[in-house]
């Protein structure tokens, strides 16, 4: 839908700007840049969310932030055409006419669009168990329509109370899933992992095929909802079926060369920027220069560079290596993790924090291979050996490289605290499960848009 409003809306800027029969050397430009305009439109709604199915909903924040897009896309539009000759065109002229047709073109289909997928008929989903997961899953269900699911009630088993109030009906599993089905016109049936082990459920399922009831895994659902892994409803067989022994050589190797690419230009950038960084952390922190041997308390603590260890593919240790955003000598202070702004800052270390500047360089890491730009963020041994007496699974994280950045960094308002560690590893294992080319890229878009927003730590 935003490509054919994005093509009409070229379409109309063409016959505005130059007439009913344009000159045959402007079609072609218009062919030319066309696609290429397009991709890059349809990669500044990526950046702000806009094909998320939680948030194709008719609200202010749905409309504001189609608002921003479009005018990320003006203000990257506008770079373009300066900054390519072959374009030829007069930017703020064409810009002005494409913009508001582009921007009315898509703001009313996707309202009418969001206005139908809430008002028409839904698929009745039927959940064999009741458990905290899936009750939560239905009430989000039920509050997002556009997702096309109506949750028609609850299998479970009889003399069994529920857990808890439902927002929908309670059906006795013995009563025969069939006549329930029928009864309840039931369209899709939606079954926990350990449901799929208890033969007379299977048998059951079995029964109703001829229906024409469509079966799905409460996993598979739940992944594709939430965009993560329900850790607390899988087993070691989830992990030997979707991640342990599952190579990607292809895609490894096309992101290896991804990496490098990214690294080269960005590192190219922060040379730059090295001396002035570098400048500043040592005004900022004098007295720490003058008593260097005294205050630092470890041999990574360095004038103007941080290492630590960080666990980083199938257990190896590495050195991961920031611009030193804390005072020196912090690691006395404890390695705790810290809500909010970290006291052991000092100003500038700061301000290197909230622009992220102190992660530059890591494009080292990035180079030697003990990293990657898209990952699970690396931890420390200490917290690695904390949270894996206290995670199921936790380990599983080091199957891929780590990354700078990655899924859950985009999708987490705050991932400092080790108390957020289970959600964390659930967004890490979605990540390494589905991980591609095309997922590693938007994770990338969506990250330069918080690092305009500042708004990852």
């Amino acid at each position: 839908g935003d490509a054919l409003a994005a093509g009409a809306a070229l379409a109309i800027a063409l016959v505005i700007r130059h007439g009913g029969s344009p000159d045959p050397s402007v079609i072609a430009l218009y062919r030319f840049a066309g696609p290429f305009l397009i991709a890059t439109w349809l990669a500044g709604f990526t950046v702000f969310g806009l094909y998320d199915l939680r948030q194709a909903r008719n609200d202010p924040q749905s409309f504001e932030r189609l608002a921003k897009a479009l005018l990320f896309d003006f203000a990257a539009t506008a770079i373009l055409f300066y900054l390519v000759p072959e374009f030829r065109l007069r930017p703020l002229v064409t810009l002005i006419v494409i913009f508001p047709v582009f921007g009315a073109l898509v703001g009313a289909w996707r309202g009418a669009f969001n206005a139908i997928a809430a008002r028409v008929a839904r698929s009745r989903v039927l959940f064999l168990g009741v458990t905290p997961e899936i009750v939560s899953l239905a009430r989000f269900l039920a509050d997002q329509p556009q997702w096309g699911l109506d949750t028609a009630g609850f299998a479970h088993e009889a003399g069994a109370a529920p857990p808890e109030a439902l927002p929908a009906p309670v059906f006795d599993a013995a009563e025969g899933l069939a006549a329930v089905v029928r009864r309840e016109k039931i369209d899709t049936i939606v079954v926990a992992g350990d449901a799929k082990r208890d033969r007379r459920i299977l048998k059951a399922l079995f029964a109703v095929t001829p229906l024409g009831v469509a079966v799905t895994d409460f996993q598979r659902l739940y992944e594709a909802v939430y965009g993560k892994v329900p850790v607390a409803r899988i087993s070691e067989a989830w992990f030997i079926e979707n991640l342990i022994g599952t190579r990607r050589p292809k895609y490894e190797a096309l992101k290896r060369a991804l990496d490098l690419t990214l690294a080269i230009a960005v590192g190219a950038s922060a040379l730059v920027i090295l001396p002035v960084v570098a400048a500043a952390i040592a005004l900022s922190t004098s007295r720490d220069i003058l008593r260097y041997r005294e205050r630092r308390a470890r041999p990574g603590d360095g004038l103007v560079f941080f290492r630590q260890p960080r666990v980083g593919r199938s257990g190896r240790i590495f050195n991961f290596i920031k611009f030193r955003s804390q005072v020196l000598g912090a690691e006395r202070h404890g390695g705790e993790k810290h809500e909010g702004s970290d006291p052991r800052a000092y100003t500038v270390g700061t301000i290197l924090r909230k622009t992220y500047l102190d992660e530059l360089p890591q494009i080292l890491n990035v180079m030697k291979g003990e990293m990657s730009f898209v990952g699970p963020r690396p931890e420390r041994p200490e917290f690695v050996r904390e949270l894996e007496r206290a995670i199921p699974f936790y380990r599983t994280r080091e199957l891929v490289t780590p990354g700078i950045t990655g899924w859950a960094q985009i999708n987490m308002p705050n991932d400092a605290s080790v108390s957020d560690a289970p959600e964390k590893l659930q967004y890490d294992l979605y990540y390494i499960k589905n991980r591609s080319i095309a997922l590693d890229l938007t994770i990338l878009l969506k990250t330069a848009l918080k690092l305009l927003q500042r708004s990852g730590r």
